[in-house]
């Protein structure tokens, strides 16, 4: 199945502003290099917010760009017009479909099934229990030196290995497979892009076939068992289902982790009221999940549409950050202070979530 990417040739160059386009909306932004002054990705996004709600930049293709929480709300809900069928930018960057995130609805329903037997609650229980058992042991082993390097010593260690648990791929490889799922998130060229993944596509699409002639208790085995569904269309279904669950087990989490550490870290009094509140440390994870929105997903508009001032039509790309919703001061007071007593409200969740998340106050 190795054969089923191939680069398509995506332009990252600047383009000449289109006609329908009124250059108000004009901002000189590329999601890929974003301006780090401030070395904060963050602030980066939050500069969105001085300009237009709805904006174009020429970079990567040239796209529009959304970065107010009420529009992203309205793109996620408007799969009619935003489909998921493209979900990088530019177009043809990832020529590997990834059911169910590269599915509209209401197929995007029978390729999720094929996970959701994984994630019952009663599994999820289970895999809750066995998280805390080794995020234990990795803190105990770090205890005696009374420091670690983050990302090296935990982050890149317990989510993978949970993740592996999953899909019961070997834990010896689990250096290799961060190397290809960061290799590829973090390109900044699509030389790298296609080299990592092309990796990733020819490593999975053996264990398919191994777990499809003898399949086990895992998610891989189950993925490959779609073949024999009467609605299985051909293996690049079965790889991009694969690669999917791949990045986000791989690097997702961890980059989460990894910031969430980070503010740990630097506010002693929020580390404190875990220690002495620890009944608040759902509501604390939920408000980190907030704070530091990871996805910068695209879609692609497949009808023409006109918002704030604004046409866009069929066949342009459109970015959907998920960070800059989540610093959405019309949203959030002090979008930038992680507040475990912030009020009752719904933000947007990562893909594979729900668009919506609710949390009691």
């Amino acid at each position: 199945m190795s054969d089923v990417i191939a680069s398509s040739g995506p332009v990252y160059d600047t383009v000449d502003r289109p006609a329908h386009v009124p250059q108000a909306h004009v901002i000189d932004f590329d999601y890929l290099h974003p301006d780090l002054t401030h070395r904060d990705v963050y602030a980066a996004l939050k500069q969105l917010h001085a300009g237009p709600d709805i904006q174009w930049t020429p970079r990567n293709g040239g796209h529009w760009v959304v970065s107010r929480a009420e529009d992203i709300r309205w793109v996620q809900e408007r799969f009619d017009i935003f489909s998921h069928e493209e979900f990088f930018i530019p177009r043809g960057a990832v020529p590997v479909v990834m059911p169910p995130l590269t599915v509209d609805p209401p197929l995007h329903a029978r390729y999720r099934a094929v996970y959701n037997a994984f994630f019952t609650a009663s599994r999820v229980s289970a895999m809750a229990v066995r998280a805390r058992a080794l995020t234990i042991e990795l803190i105990e082993e770090m205890r005696p030196r009374g420091r670690c390097e983050f990302l090296r010593e935990f982050a890149h260690i317990m989510p993978v290995v949970m993740f592996l648990g999953i899909v019961d791929l070997p834990v010896d490889n689990r250096q290799q497979f961060i190397e290809w799922g960061a290799g590829f998130v973090s390109a900044t060229d699509q030389a790298g892009r296609d080299r990592n993944m092309q990796a990733i596509v020819a490593y999975l699409s053996k264990v398919i076939d191994q777990r499809y002639a003898n399949p086990g208790n895992d998610l891989l085995s189950r993925i490959a068992a779609w073949r024999d569904n009467p609605r299985f269309n051909g293996d690049e279904e079965l790889i991009g289902m694969a690669v999917l669950i791949f990045l986000g087990g791989i690097d997702t989490v961890a980059n989460l982790l990894s910031f969430t550490a980070w503010h740990l870290a630097e506010h002693p009094e929020h580390r404190r009221r875990l220690r002495e509140e620890p009944e608040i440390i759902p509501r604390a994870a939920e408000e980190y999940i907030r704070r530091f929105g990871l996805s910068n997903t695209g879609r692609l508009i497949v009808a023409e549409v006109e918002r704030k001032g604004v046409k866009m039509l069929p066949g342009e790309m459109i970015l959907v950050p998920i960070g800059a919703s989540s610093l959405d001061d019309r949203e959030y007071a002090d979008p930038f202070e992680v507040d475990f007593d912030r009020p009752t409200t719904t933000y947007l969740g990562e893909p594979g979530h729900k668009h919506f998340r609710q949390r009691p106050a």
